[in-house]
């Protein structure tokens, strides 16, 4: 078991340097000897747990896609009500570690593998997939609370619209950074998804 937690440590550490050097020079620096010099290690240890350059960039675009879901997902509690669990999801996507300039650079950098690299589609679709669940369900929730009965169909759309609304202003927000508050940010997206879904507003995030 110790070899094996070294392992993952090692390859953690090897993961967090490709999105360094991606987030620092762009995908296109991205190589194995570049990465190798991030992560203060040789070509060979990259290789022997990567097996080639595909191989790194995939389990770095995974765990970057990880990780803004986890950062969000994480901060909903079962001892929540449904509003208040939809909420707390809204204001973490609009929140650093999310809204920041590194995220939509790793994003942006990402983004065109995606459309000829079929491993890179299916991680992509996978965790949009998995975001777009985790607001079907809050937004189910939430709708249920108010005595709503959507069905499958209004909540599909509605968590496409709640999704793609969220992702618009989590760009707005990285690339805004100077002139858009975060907690402006946040109360547009409550107002906006309140309207989208027919229900009373959420309260206003505090400063």
């Amino acid at each position: 078991m110790a070899t094996r937690r070294t392992g993952n440590d090692r390859e953690s550490v090897l993961i967090d340097a490709t999105l360094t050097c991606i987030a620092r020079e762009g995908i296109s620096a991205a190589t194995v000897r570049n990465i190798a010099d991030y992560a203060g290690v040789t070509n060979g240890l990259i290789r022997f747990y990567f097996k080639s350059k595909d191989g790194i960039l995939q389990a770095a675009y995974r765990r970057f896609l990880e990780r803004l879901f986890e950062a969000a997902h994480g901060t909903i509690g079962g001892d929540m009500t449904a509003c208040e669990r939809l909420e707390r999801y809204l204001l973490a996507n609009l929140s650093p570690p999310i809204v920041t300039p590194d995220s939509l650079l790793l994003w942006a950098n990402f983004l065109p593998l995606t459309h000829y690299d079929d491993a890179m589609a299916d991680i992509r679709r996978h965790w949009y997939t998995r975001t777009t669940l985790a607001f079907r369900d809050l937004i189910h929730g939430a709708l249920e609370e108010h005595g709503h009965a959507p069905s499958d169909t209004e909540l599909r759309r509605l968590s496409v619209a709640v999704n793609g609304l969220i992702d618009g202003l989590w760009i707005e927000g990285s690339l805004s950074t100077e002139t858009l508050d975060i907690n402006e940010l946040q109360t547009i997206g409550l107002d906006a998804t309140s309207r989208l879904l027919d229900i009373p507003a959420s309260h206003s995030p505090k400063r």
